[in-house]
C-alpha cells in the first residue's frame, strides 16, 4: 500500500525540488511551508495533495496532524537544518504516526549537527579536516592562523550570512564585532581545486548508503555551494568510500543526506560538514537518473527500491540555480554572452521546470510586485 508523504520545508528551490521528484513519479506530497509569506511560490507546485503554510518550526507538530488522516505512517521530509532537528527532538512523539529521518534515539542528529562533534567523527572515520577552532568572543581566537572560514557551530542556529572568510586578525576581530550568531566555529581555509557534495540516501541507519554522484560547484555564490554546477556519476569519479560509509553508519542516520568536502590542489579530500535533509542541489541527482526522494519514499512504503538504482544508466549533467545565478552576469562576474551559453547548456533548472512552471512564474511575479 502506498503511504502519505509529508514534506517539510522553506519557500525554497530545494522544496520545490522534493516536490517535483516525487511529483515526476506519480507520488503528490503533503506540504508543509516554513514561511512568513502566506502564499509561498512553492505551494503553487502542482504536485501538492494538499498543503499548510506556518510561521515557525514550533508550528510543525501540529500541522503534521492536521494533514495526516491516513491510518498508515506517513513517510517524511526535511528540507532545512532546522526543520531535521526539530523532527529529531520530537522523535518519541512523532515517530508513532510517522517515518521520520533522522536516529532512533531522540536528540542525537540535532547533537552530530554541532560542526565540532561531526569534524571529530570525520576524524574518528579517517578522514582529513581543517584545523578548527571554537570560539564566543574575539578573545577566544589568539591561536586561530589566516586565512580562515568562519560558520556557525550549529547551522540551525545561524544563517549563510554569517559565514566569512577572513584573511587577517583585525578583519575577524571585526567580523566577530557584528556577527549575530553567538558561537562559531573557525577553519583554517584550504585553497581548493574543487568543492563537492556527495548527496545520497541512507536506509535503515546505514545499513544501506546511496551516493550516485558528485556535484562539483562550478560557480561558487557568496555564503553557500548552491551555485551552477556539474554532477557526475559515481563511476567517474573517486573518493573515499569506505570513510563515508563508517561515518554514516556512526551517525545512525536514515534519510537523504549530503557531505560535503574540499579537494586541494595536491588531491587531498577535507570533510567540511554533513547536511541530515535534503540538499538544496539535490535536483542534479534526479536530472542525471536517480530520484534519491523516491527512493526513500518507496523504501519506507516496504517495496523494493532495486529497479530505482540506475547507477549505470546515469548520465552527466548540468544543474542551474537560475535566479541566483544570474546575478553573476548582472554584477559582470561573467558576461552575459557566457551567462547565456551555461543557460543554453544547462540541463535543469532549479526554479523551472517546463512541466511544472507555475512555481517559477510565480515567484517572478512576487518578486517584481512585491507581494
Amino acid at each position: 500500500m502506498n503511504k502519505e508523504v509529508i514534506v517539510i520545508g522553506g519557500n525554497h528551490h530545494n522544496t520545490l525540488s522534493v516536490l517535483r521528484s516525487l511529483g515526476e513519479k506519480g507520488v503528490l506530497s503533503l506540504l508543509i511551508v516554513v514561511s512568513h509569506d502566506t502564499k509561498p511560490y512553492v505551494g503553487y507546485s502542482k504536485y501538492i495533495k494538499e498543503k499548510a503554510v506556518i510561521d515557525s518550526e514550533d508550528e510543525i507538530l501540529s500541522a503534521m496532524y492536521s494533514l495526516h488522516r491516513s491510518s498508515d505512517k506517513a513517510v517524511v521530509i526535511a528540507c532545512s537544518d532546522a526543520i531535521s532537528s526539530y523532527l529529531d527532538s520530537n522523535y518519541d512523539t512523532l515517530s508513532v504516526n510517522f517515518i521520520l529521518p533522522g536516529s532512533t534515539e531522540a536528540g542525537r542528529i540535532s547533537r552530530l549537527m554541532n560542526k565540532n562533534t561531526m569534524t571529530q567523527l570525520a576524524k574518528d572515520c579517517g578522514m582529513s579536516v581543517p584545523r578548527s577552532w571554537v570560539v564566543h568572543t574575539k578573545n577566544d581566537i589568539e591561536d586561530v592562523t589566516y586565512p580562515c572560514i568562519i560558520k556557525p557551530l550549529v547551522s540551525k542556529n545561524g544563517s549563510k550570512a554569517d559565514i566569512a572568510i577572513c584573511s587577517l586578525k583585525l578583519e575577524l576581530e571585526k567580523y566577530l564585532e557584528h556577527c549575530s550568531c553567538r558561537k562559531l566555529q573557525i577553519q583554517e581555509y584550504i585553497t581548493k581545486k574543487i568543492e563537492f557534495q556527495l548527496i545520497g540516501c541512507s536506509l535503515n541507519g546505514g545499513e544501506q548508503i546511496i551516493i550516485p554522484g558528485a556535484a562539483i560547484i562550478l560557480r561558487q555564490p557568496i555564503n553557500t555551494n548552491t551555485g551552477f554546477l556539474r554532477y557526475i556519476p559515481i563511476k567517474e569519479f573517486q573518493y573515499d568510500r569506505e570513510s563515508c560509509a563508517e561515518f554514516i553508519r556512526k551517525t545512525g542516520y536514515s534519510g537523504l543526506f549530503s557531505l560535503e568536502f574540499i579537494r586541494d590542489k595536491k588531491g587531498t579530500d577535507y570533510f567540511m560538514e554533513i547536511n541530515f535533509r535534503n540538499d538544496g542541489n539535490s535536483i542534479c541527482v534526479t536530472a542525471s537518473g536517480m530520484n534519491l526522494p523516491y527512493i526513500w519514499y518507496i523504501y519506507n512504503c516496504g517495496r523494493s527500491i532495486e529497479k530505482e538504482l540506475c547507477y549505470d544508466s546515469m548520465k552527466e549533467v548540468l544543474v542551474m540555480p537560475e535566479f541566483n545565478d544570474i546575478g553573476n552576469a548582472i554584477h559582470h562576474r561573467i558576461s552575459w554572452c557566457n551567462w547565456l551559453k551555461d543557460v543554453k547548456n544547462t540541463d535543469r533548472f532549479m526554479e523551472f521546470s517546463r512541466h511544472d512552471q507555475k512555481p517559477f512564474w510565480m515567484y517572478i511575479v512576487k518578486r517584481i510586485f512585491h507581494i
